[in-house]
C-alpha cells in the first residue's frame, strides 16, 4: 500500500497505526543536443510527496515545480509550471477504491501554447487475492484531462477546450521469498482517446519489476507503444503536451539508511517526437534523459 512501508522492517502493529510519509525530491532533464530533434534544452525540477494513512486508507498530496530552458536558437522565455495532486484510497481486505485531482497551471504564451493549463480527475479500483503471504492485485484507474485553453493539432487560430480519456487497467503480483525478501511484478495497458487530436487513439503498456532484499531495494521499468497527453504514476504525472512517447526505461536503486529513512536515486531515458507548438508538428524522433534523487522518511 505504501512504498515506506516494508514487512521486513516494520512490526503489524506500526501498520494499525497512522503512519506518515514526507517525500522531498530534485531532479534534472537533458533532452536531445540536436535542435531538429528538440527545441528544449534542459530542465530543472523538484518537488514533496506526503501521504498519511493506516491498513484501511491513504491520503496523499504531491507538489511538483519545474523550469524548462529552451535552446538559445528558439528566443523562449522559460517554461514554468507547478502540479499539486491530491489523492484518496479506501482499503477494504479484498478490494480498494481512489478518487483525486490532478492541477496543473503553467505559463505558456497563446502564441506558443501547447495544452496549457488544465485539470485531471482521477479514479480507480481494484481487489486483491491472498496466497499465503503473495497478493495478486487486479485492477483499473480512469483519468479524464480536461484543458480548458488549449491548441488541438490542426490550427493555432484560436485556444479551445481540449479533453483526453485514458484507461489504465493493470495486473501485479507482489511474492514474498524469505522473510527479508520479495519481489513486486507489475503490467499495465494505457488506452488514451483524444478526439480533438488528428490521431485520435493510442495504446502503450508499462512492465516493472522491484526487488526488496532486507533494506536495500530497486526498481526496473519497461514503456513500449504510443502515448500522448497520458497519465502515469497513478495521477502523479500527466504529460500536458502533444508530445509522442514511444518507449522508456528507468532504473532506480534505494536504500533505508533507518527503518524509517530511505534515500533513492533514479535514471531514465526517454524516446520520443517532440510537438512544436509553432508548427503543430512532431519532430523527429530524439531522446532525454531524467536524473532524480529522493528522500522518504516515515513516523
Amino acid at each position: 500500500m505504501k512504498k515506506i512501508v516494508l514487512a521486513s522492517l516494520v512490526s503489524t502493529m506500526a501498520l494499525m497505526a497512522d503512519v506518515a510519509t514526507v517525500t522531498p525530491y530534485v531532479g534534472s532533464i537533458t533532452y536531445d543536443k540536436a535542435t531538429t530533434k528538440s527545441l528544449k534544452d534542459s530542465a530543472q525540477f523538484g518537488g514533496v510527496y506526503t501521504s498519511v494513512g493506516n491498513l484501511d486508507y491513504l491520503l496523499e498530496l504531491s507538489y511538483n515545480y519545474m523550469n524548462i530552458k529552451y535552446k538559445a536558437t528558439q528566443n523562449l522565455a522559460n517554461l514554468v509550471q507547478n502540479d499539486i495532486t491530491l489523492k484518496y484510497g479506501a482499503y477494504y481486505k479484498n478490494h480498494m477504491f481512489k478518487i483525486g485531482l490532478h492541477y496543473i497551471n503553467n505559463n505558456e504564451k497563446e502564441t506558443f501554447r501547447d495544452l496549457g493549463s488544465g485539470v485531471v480527475g482521477i479514479i480507480g479500483m481494484a481487489g486483491y487475492n491472498w496466497y499465503d503471504s503473495d497478493k495478486f492485485t487486479y485492477g483499473i484507474d480512469a483519468y479524464y484531462s480536461a484543458y480548458l485553453n488549449g491548441h488541438d493539432d490542426k490550427s493555432l487560430t484560436s485556444t479551445q477546450f481540449i479533453d483526453i480519456v485514458q484507461f489504465t487497467p493493470y495486473l501485479a503480483y507482489s511474492k514474498v521469498i524469505s522473510p527479508t525478501t520479495r519481489n513486486d511484478l507489475s503490467l499495465k495497458v494505457n488506452g488514451i482517446s483524444a478526439s480533438q487530436y488528428t490521431k485520435k487513439t493510442y495504446i502503450s503498456y508499462e512492465l516493472s519489476d522491484t526487488f526488496v532484499y532486507k533494506s536495500f531495494y530497486t526498481t526496473l521499468r519497461y514503456f513500449g507503444g504510443e502515448m500522448k497527453s497520458g497519465v502515469i504514476d497513478g495521477g502523479m504525472t500527466v504529460f500536458n503536451t502533444k508530445d509522442l512517447l514511444t518507449s522508456s526505461y528507468d532504473a532506480k536503486v534505494g536504500y533505508y539508511l533507518t527503518p524509517s529513512l530511505a534515500l533513492d536515486v533514479s535514471y531514465q531515458m526517454n524516446n520520443y517526437q517532440e510537438y512544436n507548438a509553432g508548427t503543430l508538428q512532431l519532430l523527429p524522433e530524439g531522446s532525454n534523459s531524467v536524473a532524480l534523487v529522493s528522500m522518504s522518511y516515515s513516523f
